[in-house]
Order: C-alpha cells, then sequence, then structure tokens
C-alpha cells in the first residue's frame, strides 16, 4: 500500500468512526465535571498483561508480564515516568525499563496536544520484538467531538537496533461512558470502548526476525503500510484517589514482512491499579 493510500485509509477510518460531530457528550461525573486548573500529582500503578505485543508484531511464545509505573506530572503538563516490566515466564526479575519525559497540555474543553520521548533498556538475550527498538518520539492531537473523541499519534523509533529508524501514524477512535455513584456517592465506572489503525515501516520487525533467526535477510519494511488493526475494551473504576482497571484487547496485524510466522491475531487481557497523589 502507497504512502498516500494508508493516508486515504486513515482518514476514511476516522470518518467513519467519528459520525456526526461536535454533538453532545455524555456528562461527567458530579466531581470532574468542571475544569479544574492543572495540579502536580504522583502516580503510582500496577498491572498486568497476558501477552506483549508491539505494533502489531508478537513473538512465537507468549509473554505474560507484570508492570510498576511511577509518573509525576507538573503543574504546566510536563511529566517523567519510569516503566519497569518483568515477564513471567523468563528467569530475569527486570526484563525492560522504560524512561518518558514529555507535555501534556489541554486546549480547553476539547483539544489537547502531548509530546514525549522514551528510552528503552532490555536484557541482551531479549525475545522481545520490542527489544530491537531503543528510542522513540512521539507527539499526538486529540480531539473530543462528543460523540466520540479521535487522537491521531506520529512515532519515530531510532537507536542501534533500528539504525533505518521506523515511523508510524495510529488513528484511534473511542467513546467514554460513565456511570456515577457506583457503591459510593464519589465513585464512578467509566467503559471507553476503542478502536485503532496503525500504518508504518517495519525495520524494528526485520531486526527481530534476524535476531531470532541468527542471519541477515533483505526484507520490504520500508514501504509505509497498515501494519494492525486493534479493539479495546477497557473498564474502570474510580474511587478517590484509586482506580481499578480491566479491559480487553484484541489485535490483528496485518502485512507482515517475509518469514514472520509469529505475529497473529491475539486476544489480550490486562488488569491494574493506580494510585494518584
Amino acid at each position: 500500500m502507497t504512502f498516500s493510500a494508508t493516508c486515504s485509509v486513515l482518514l476514511l477510518a476516522g470518518a467513519l468512526l467519528a459520525g456526526t460531530p461536535r454533538a453532545a457528550a455524555a456528562p461527567a461525573p458530579a466531581d470532574t465535571a468542571a475544569t479544574d486548573a492543572p495540579t502536580r500529582n504522583f502516580s503510582a500503578a500496577l498491572g498486568y498483561g497476558s501477552n506483549s505485543t508491539y505494533f502489531g508484531r508478537s513473538q512465537a511464545v507468549a509473554f505474560p508480564y507484570l508492570t510498576a509505573d511511577f509518573t509525576y506530572t507538573a503543574k504546566n503538563g510536563l511529566f517523567g515516568t519510569l516503566g519497569l516490566y518483568n515477564l513471567l515466564n523468563t528467569p530475569a526479575a527486570l526484563d525492560e525499563t522504560d524512561l518518558t519525559v514529555g507535555w501534556d497540555h489541554d486546549f480547553g474543553r476539547t483539544l489537547d496536544v502531548s509530546v514525549s520521548y522514551s528510552r528503552f533498556f532490555f536484557p541482551t538475550n531479549s525475545q522481545l520484538v520490542k527489544s530491537n527498538v531503543n528510542n522513540a518520539f512521539d507527539a499526538a492531537l486529540g480531539q473530543d467531538w462528543g460523540v466520540v473523541y479521535s487522537r491521531l499519534s506520529a512515532t519515530y523509533l531510532f537507536g542501534k537496533s533500528t539504525s533505518k529508524g521506523d515511523a508510524f501514524l495510529t488513528l484511534e477512535n473511542s467513546r467514554s461512558f460513565e456511570i456515577p455513584h457506583v457503591f459510593g456517592a464519589d465513585n464512578y465506572l467509566t467503559i471507553e470502548p476503542l478502536v485503532s489503525v496503525a500504518a508504518g515501516t517495519q525495520s524494528f520487525a526485520e531486526a527481530a526476525l534476524d535476531k531470532r533467526n541468527g542471519t541477515t535477510k533483505v526484507r520490504n519494511v520500508r514501504r509505509f503500510s497498515v501494519v494492525d488493526y486493534e479493539l479495546s475494551v477497557p473498564v474502570r473504576y474510580t474511587v478517590g484517589k484509586l482506580e481499578l482497571a480491566a479491559g480487553w484487547r484484541y489485535v490483528v496485524p496485518v502485512n507482515l514482512p517475509a518469514d514472520d510466522v509469529d505475529s497473529r491475531a491475539l486476544s489480550v487481557w490486562t488488569a491494574g491499579l493506580t494510585f494518584t497523589l
């Protein structure tokens, strides 16, 4: 698929999923309806996932994992995050460490932007597809249309293992349904179905295949094309400063590189809790 055709697919997906723009949105819970001035905060999160995927690419063996994330956000929107990952079926105590710095800002009630840089660290013998990525720049623009929230993200991957660099565009469309006063006056439940399509190049996947096979092979991975489709249904229950979450994702990879027999359609289950101060 050519670059122009891929862009057309992304735009068409957005149009089909967005529906009629600027219709009335579902009301937020009473304690979150007002737009408050930004405040600094610190959050700590623990999570579980049933398998690891990266832009639709996965490993032959499932890698369930535990995560611990710590994020500090300043009043001006600057934030820093430390992410720690442990794969449950490897002997290593720490299989991935992510360091991220960025900026997130809301322009009124409907428009938001974010930019960030991430550095990834893995053990030398890691089997994760993502372990062939060292750095990532991300930028995103989000718009709340009322009926649907749309977010367009641009990602650039680079580093030693992906010397050619990879570029991606990801379009997400979601709809948040909030149910206030669940088991308490200040508690609420949020269900936010989301569909997404991602397109990009695949040097990182080629590097993973070369490491797995122990040989170097030339593949057509520099073509910008759709790489995956995803459907997810996260559910969050908020009790004051504590948030409990569970979710399901269905990942459909497309346009796989030659001899990638590991990536396949997957159901991924997640769960977690976050405490914010």
